[in-house]
């Protein structure tokens, strides 16, 4: 297995000041500026935000789930505290979920929360395992979490609603959904370049890929992250017809994370290219001058990224003055 750490490297970067702008992919960016310009997304950010959701899932997982402290899984916390050092980022809360599917997700617009899931703690190893909580607070930095929220929320209350809607109604939900799952599975890629920040091995980041593909504790010394990453290029060499297109579009269409193979052959590009060697070099944007932050007027978060109309805490309206 290609993705075990040499003990012998010096200490892990960290990236005081990090800016989301650093590792941003760029297909992130264009699909939020193709959501932003979906109908009925104003009114739905505002019932969202109205609904108390967030609340609702957070109780759960309080009640229902092991909160990871100093005294409680300490490792995990560890590699929370170290990812989040290393990212810059403020120390969300950590919930591991008893569940055999391997998963970890971010949710939250007032107060950020990670869940684990037992099931990828027990698969992969240590440097996987931070890799993952990196990636996810890769979501955080880069301010996903209003509109990721939203998504997961909007799929299961469209479920239920379309059937008594009329067909310009079910269309426009069903429009506003599938721009969401397409924004979802880029920002994905975004939180991919996090977690590699995190751990700064490509074939870690790689390997935990791999296993959640179709690796098992069995065959961890069996796995190959090279011969996965040309999976790829075998995928992309399926487009030979319009037809194989459209069957590619219809298995993703409503699905939140692009293809893992495909995802691997993002991190490998993107870890070869000057803008990552140069972030490892200490050469990259940061937030400590404050230039282009507007402040939301209802809960004071400073907002980073200049093309958000909508606070990614609160969900409230923000203009060029903050208001």
């Amino acid at each position: 297995m290609t993705g075990t750490p040499d003990l012998s490297l010096p200490p892990r970067v960290r990236f005081p000041g990090l800016s989301s702008a650093a590792f941003e992919h760029p297909a992130d960016r264009a699909a939020l500026e193709a959501l932003r310009r979906t109908p009925g997304l104003d009114r739905l950010l505002k019932f969202l935000s109205d609904m108390g959701a967030e609340k609702i899932v957070k109780i759960m997982y309080t009640g229902d789930s092991v909160r990871v402290s100093p005294r409680q899984c300490s490792r995990v916390y560890n590699d929370l505290r170290e990812a989040c050092a290393i990212l810059d980022v403020p120390e969300p809360e950590c919930f591991i979920m008893q569940q055999p599917m391997p998963n970890a997700f971010a949710f939250g617009m007032q107060r950020h929360t990670i869940v684990l899931t037992t099931g990828l703690i027990d698969l992969l190893d240590d440097s996987e395992r931070l890799e993952v909580i990196g990636h996810e607070l890769g979501h955080i930095k880069a301010e996903h979490m209003l509109y990721r929220t939203m998504a997961i929320v909007l799929a299961e209350v469209i479920k239920f609603a379309t059937a008594g809607l009329t067909i310009p109604g079910a269309i426009l939900s069903t429009s506003l959904l599938y721009s969401l799952y397409y924004w979802f599975r880029k920002s994905e890629l975004t939180a991919d370049r996090a977690g590699l920040l995190t751990v700064q091995d490509p074939n870690i980041a790689i390997s935990g890929l791999l296993k959640l593909s179709g690796g098992c504790n069995k065959l961890a010394d069996d796995l190959d992250v090279d011969e996965f990453t040309k999976q790829a290029d075998l995928y992309e060499d399926m487009d030979e017809s319009v037809l194989t297109l459209y069957y590619k579009l219809v298995m993703v269409s409503t699905q939140t994370h692009p293809f893992p193979a495909v995802r691997a052959k993002e991190i490998r590009t993107w870890s070869d290219t000057d803008a990552y060697k140069r972030l490892l070099r200490g050469d990259y944007p940061r937030n400590s001058t404050g230039a282009g932050f507007r402040t939301c007027k209802a809960c004071g978060l400073a907002v980073a990224n200049v093309t958000f109309r909508y606070c990614p805490e609160c969900g409230s309206t923000i203009g060029s003055d903050g208001v």
